[in-house]
């Protein structure tokens, strides 16, 4: 009886050591990934998309990071890479093109307050919100 008292005990130690160490490192995880990505989103009038990994597809197509449900925008848009807080843009064969602040680019680096047009829409690249 004391056996299997004392393993049931051990197995929940283990269990809460696993927990809390699993919650550092998704805490230590989130740390990192915001300095990398410098807490960066895109914006329009209805939405604000968080930029939430290093590679992200921006497109009509239902299997796109960022879906713009707008025929104007190609089902395979534009791209957006981030290295070290450096967030870079490619357009990736669209038909409408991609316009950084007005000027039509193929591959060009982005920085906060610029407005990225894809199509008829218009997203600002910016810093994230705090929520309250």
């Amino acid at each position: 009886m004391e056996v299997t008292l004392y393993t049931a005990a051990l197995l929940d130690i283990c269990a809460i050591v696993l927990i809390f160490t699993s919650y550092m490192e998704k805490r230590s995880g989130k740390k990192v990934w915001s300095k990398l990505a410098n807490d960066m989103e895109l914006a329009d009038e209805n939405h604000v998309y968080h930029l939430e990994c290093d590679e992200i597809l921006i497109g009509r197509h239902a299997s796109a990071d960022i879906r713009l449900q707008d025929m104007s925008v190609s089902r395979y848009h534009a791209m957006l890479n981030v290295t070290d807080g450096k967030w870079m843009i490619t357009d990736i064969g669209s038909k409408s093109g991609l316009f950084v602040n007005g000027e039509p680019v193929r591959h060009v680096r982005i920085y906060e307050g610029d407005v990225i047009t894809l199509g008829n829409r218009n997203l600002i690249f910016r810093k994230r919100r705090v929520q309250k």
